[in-house]
């Protein structure tokens, strides 16, 4: 048997920490309580999770496996971001129906849109399997069976084991998926994503980023959760409390410095060179061609927001000296184990092992995010014919090629294919020998050969891929070289590097008994807490906490992709037609808090002490983007649209105030 390791012990027995940085697990809050209170929470740990009654746990869902959502209705309505709905709006739109330019809203449930392939997860319970797992001789084993043993107990659910702290903590979830999620309500983009790219990660925001869908059970009936959320439109306070939860993705938050260095100064800085290629040549032709704004809307979306995402987190580590504050860190920690002889036995070498091992990884880490970035994703005909040259059955490949052409525009992909071989080149350099002519002529033969291809399945006759092509043949040097070459040196560094990030968590936690750890984000459901505030990134720029309708009209530009008004929402302004939406004779549009959030919590719902919904949360300010590895409660701030503004567009703007009347609204 292996010694059972247990720093849950030395994890959730120390003092609470006074700062608001932090991801923590709903199942353990009864560690975070006293300081919630202290806040201005006035709620229970058993309030916010429970397995012996319902709890707002209950309202939350993962949104796809990508976002979070919220049911705010006890008739299954789930509410989460416009840009988390934006691919199904997409994929709903056509030049006669264009839901992303002019909205959508179901009038009754009997117009609400079906969604293939989207589902909502609903965390059941959690448990902590740490002793189980660390105590077996093989821990995958006893995994498996573990799950084995709880689909057996009750196969109604899904189960999973995850860990937590680099794999020095384990929890079994218990969740519930459904799969019938359909679209009930959207507005349009010139509100939905009002500011586009220009204010994207960026505060003052105004952007009514919200969209709404409705869960059906297996009987296709709308689904009853056991809990909901009310739904608050009375004023707000700055510096009341505030807290969110919801399922962020990643962070890295225990990275030493080397690997923070190499993170932001080399692989976001390679990333924020390819990507600002891209976006130029999807950007020229999406202003002047309606279809390829379609086409290209989503793609475009998500390129951006990495895009000024990663040019954030290279400021903001600048910013708050993010690097150096590593490097203090380990010449403490490096302190503290030297004054322990035990410590130092132990760990004395984890942190020089550390630094060795990145440098190691660092060439097959930069060639691996040239070929993510440049091919792999710059290049999309590359992965859909990856896909493509697996498929036997011809009726199936028909199908998967003709999808693929209706999100296909030749132009920018022929221009980005040459734009992104010519970047890839520089850092692949394996590659050359299997490239004839130069990276145009490459290009314009892949493209020819995709006309082809577009033609040939557009036919009634049988349908098949050339065994030999321009395509065909590149896609096979190309994952020859990643096989044989980039995965090979990448993994065998990283798992050395996993190995030891464990052991430096596990230095850490020992070394710093006064601090409560959180675990990184990954995908699980988390508690974040903070207060509704402003903040003053740098010299002379002070944010305040709200934004207003006002502010919408003072950036309209008629016409103006990015921040174009619709007629209605001016009339409704002029009008000063608020409904009982209003504060002081204004309409909130955004605001700004200082919980710890990251990708994953898009959608999240932002809670006031009593676990009212006040906001949806959608972005982060872009001094503060850097809090995946470096979070500085200082300039650190999530950005939401404000529930009366949300409530405002449902019912004046659109006029669904059936919509309105199942929901729960407190003052």
């Amino acid at each position: 048997m292996k010694k059972i390791v247990t720093v849950l012990t030395i994890i959730y027995s120390i003092t609470i920490a006074q700062a608001k940085e932090g991801i923590w697990i709903p199942m353990l809050l009864n560690n975070n309580i006293a300081e919630m209170q202290a806040m201005g929470c006035e709620l229970s740990a058993e309030d916010i999770y429970s397995v012996n009654h319902s709890s707002l746990k209950d309202a939350i869902v993962s949104f796809g496996g990508f976002c979070t959502g919220e049911f705010i209705s006890s008739s299954g309505l789930v509410l989460t971001n416009h840009h988390c709905g934006y691919r199904q709006i997409q994929k709903q739109s056509s030049l006669e129906h264009n839901y992303l330019k002019e909205g959508f809203w179901a009038n009754n449930t009997s117009e609400e849109l079906m969604n293939p392939g989207l589902f909502v997860k609903q965390l059941v319970y959690m448990e902590d399997v740490t002793n189980a797992v660390l105590g077996a001789e093989d821990e995958e084993a006893a995994i498996s069976a573990m799950i084995e043993a709880k689909t057996s107990e009750n196969p109604d659910f899904d189960y999973e084991v995850v860990p937590f702290f680099y794999g020095n903590q384990f929890f079994l979830l218990a969740t519930k998926k459904y799969s019938d999620v359909r679209l009930v309500g959207a507005p349009p983009s010139s509100i939905g994503k009002f500011g586009a790219d220009t204010d994207n990660w960026v505060f003052p925001r105004h952007t009514g980023d919200f969209s709404l869908f409705r869960v059906y059970d297996d009987n296709g009936l709308p689904f009853t959760p056991a809990q909901h959320l009310k739904v608050n439109i009375g004023s707000r306070t700055p510096g009341e409390f505030t807290m969110v939860l919801g399922y962020p993705g990643t962070t890295q938050e225990y990275l030493p410095a080397v690997a923070m260095d190499q993170l932001v100064n080399e692989v976001n800085a390679y990333k924020v060179e390819v990507r600002s290629v891209l976006l130029g040549i999807m950007d020229r032709e999406m202003r002047k061609n309606e279809q390829a704004k379609i086409q290209y809307a989503s793609k475009y979306a998500s390129t951006a927001n990495g895009w000024k995402k990663w040019i954030g987190q290279i400021e903001g580590i600048e910013f708050s000296d993010g690097i150096d504050r590593k490097r203090k860190l380990e010449a403490d920690f490096t302190a503290r184990i030297a004054a322990d002889p035990s410590l130092w036995m132990a760990y004395s070498s984890v942190l020089n092992d550390l630094n060795i091992a990145y440098t190691k990884r660092g060439p097959s880490a930069q060639m691996r995010t040239a070929f993510i970035e440049t091919i792999y994703y710059g290049m999309p005909w590359f992965n859909f014919m990856n896909s493509a040259m697996r498929i036997e059955e011809s009726d199936v490949l028909k199908a998967a090629v003709l999808s693929f052409q209706e999100g296909f525009n030749r132009t920018i992909s022929e221009e980005a294919t040459t734009k992104m071989l010519e970047l890839a080149l520089e850092d692949l350099s394996e590659l050359t020998t299997d490239i004839q002519g130069s990276a145009g002529e490459f290009s314009k033969a892949v493209h020819d050969e995709l006309d082809a291809l577009f033609l040939s399945a557009s036919s009634e006759q049988e349908f098949s891929l050339d065994e030999q092509s321009v395509s065909s043949d590149f896609v096979s040097a190309v994952f020859g070289v990643y096989r044989s070459v980039i995965a090979p040196a990448y993994n065998e560094h990283n798992k050395q590097i996993s190995s030891l990030q464990a052991t430096y968590m596990k230095a850490l936690i020992a070394a710093f008994p006064e601090r409560q750890f959180y675990p990184d984000a990954n995908s699980t459901l988390r508690v974040t807490y903070g207060k509704l505030e402003g903040v003053e990134p740098r010299d002379a720029v002070s944010y305040g906490t709200t934004t207003y309708l006002e502010g919408v009209m003072a950036k309209y530009q008629p016409g103006d992709y990015e921040f174009d008004v619709p007629a209605k929402l001016i009339e409704l302004y002029e009008a000063k037609d608020y409904g009982p939406y209003a504060e002081n004779g204004k309409v909130p549009v955004c605001n700004i808090a200082s919980n710890h959030t990251t990708g994953g919590n898009s959608g999240s719902p932002v809670l006031n002490g009593r676990g009212e919904l006040i906001g949806l949360n959608f972005d982060r300010i872009w001094e503060g983007t850097m809090s995946d590895v470096n979070f500085d409660a200082r300039i650190c701030r999530n950005i939401m649209v404000d529930s009366r503004y949300v409530l405002f567009i449902i019912d004046k703007f659109a006029g669904q105030k059936w919509l309105i009347d199942e929901m729960s609204l407190v003052q």
